[in-house]
């Protein structure tokens, strides 16, 4: 990374924070506007301080959680990755998911970190890419699951149409993907085959000399074979870890889907909470690819909409601001004050200045 793009990745962030929070903010002004609940802002502070706790906690374990599973991982390649680490790995990944769009940048910073932990770039990928897999594939199978529950269970739930059809592309979309990715994990070698006209062809042969290219090309393929060595060893040598990897994918998500469901209770309202869980896991099932920023504005709008039929109109507002704090803004401040300090470290301190006492010709 060259002095130029260490500068300008910070501020690429902070503008993709403040979007972030301007679409977030005017999600939640719309969504209050519309629930007509402004007087159930007075709730907030009769808000259970317990269950409010209890709630941030459960934030905070989703991230102990991820941790494990990037130690575990980290470790079976020969890497040494301690929990706190992992867990400052973990923020810093979700909050730079949360500034960027499709929430797309958390993952290849978690590799881009790993590396100073003992792994090869291909390492940290395959153990990165690992824990996406299994992350998606608990997602995935408890999303068909909540679905189930919901469908023959007597609990009545219906949407409008446009929200069936916006939930419906949005899981068909993050399926699509997911078995993509897994169909990538099982053949790596195909990733060269998507890589190489990437990189060489009439657009970038247009920009770069050819062997500029072949010099890329030629670490790209390094680095792919690092992450098929790391890959066929979890496959091969390593399923006891991959099993405990996806055990405590389906316990992060567990954590995840509790959230909603404890501040409904710290708000003093009677709480299903299998239906809360089961909605809001299809909620993250859809949700995933949101084009803006941390999903930011469809998150608070698509969630009031998915939970209209358990909350009362006049505090739908308050839940959805009280649930995005905890589980979004919680992790904006963290990982924003944890990536000022990382770059402030980084930054090369100034000369020390000379004082006019401190001059030899002031002798």
């Amino acid at each position: 990374m060259t002095q130029a793009d260490g500068a300008r990745r910070p501020a690429q962030l902070k503008r993709g924070a403040f979007v972030a929070i301007g679409f977030s903010l005017l999600g939640l002004f719309t969504l209050v506007k519309i629930s007509g609940g402004r007087h159930a802002w007075r709730d907030l502070a009769r808000i259970d301080p317990v269950m409010f706790g209890t709630a941030l906690c459960l934030v905070v374990l989703t991230w102990l959680l991820d941790s494990l599973r990037m130690r575990a991982l980290a470790r079976s390649l020969g890497g040494d990755l301690g929990i706190i680490e992992g867990m400052r790995i973990s923020v810093l990944g979700a909050f730079v998911s949360n500034v960027t769009p499709f929430d797309t940048g958390g993952e290849p910073l978690q590799a881009y970190l790993l590396t100073n932990k003992g792994l090869t770039a291909g390492q940290s990928t395959a153990v990165i890419a690992v824990k996406a897999i299994m992350n998606a594939f608990a997602r995935v199978s408890l999303g068909f699951a909540a679905s189930a529950a919901l469908l023959f269970s007597r609990t009545e739930w219906s949407l409008p149409m446009g929200m069936n059809v916006a939930l419906a592309v949005g899981v068909a979309l993050y399926v699509a993907i997911f078995l993509f990715s897994l169909y990538l994990i099982v053949k790596p070698e195909k990733i060269s085959v998507l890589v190489v006209p990437a990189v060489r062809n009439r657009f970038t042969l247009r920009l770069f000399r050819p062997e500029t290219l072949e010099v890329v090309l030629e670490r790209i393929d390094h680095e792919l074979r690092g992450f098929r060595e790391a890959l066929q060893e979890f496959i091969s040598n390593r399923k006891p870890v991959l099993a405990s990897v996806l055990v405590l994918s389906y316990a992060a998500w567990v954590a995840t889907a509790l959230v909603p469901a404890v501040v409904l209770t710290g708000l003093g309202l009677e709480t299903p909470y299998i239906h809360a869980m089961g909605v809001t896991i299809i909620f993250y099932l859809a949700a995933a690819y949101a084009p803006t920023p941390g999903s930011s504005g469809a998150a608070e709008l698509g969630f009031a909409a998915l939970f209209s039929t358990i909350v009362p109109r006049a505090v739908l507002g308050l839940f959805v601001t009280v649930w995005r704090v905890v589980t979004y803004y919680l992790n904006l401040a963290l990982g924003g004050a944890l990536m000022t300090l990382g770059v402030i470290r980084r930054s090369p301190r100034p000369p020390d200045r000379i004082t006019q006492a401190d001059s030899p010709d002031a002798m």
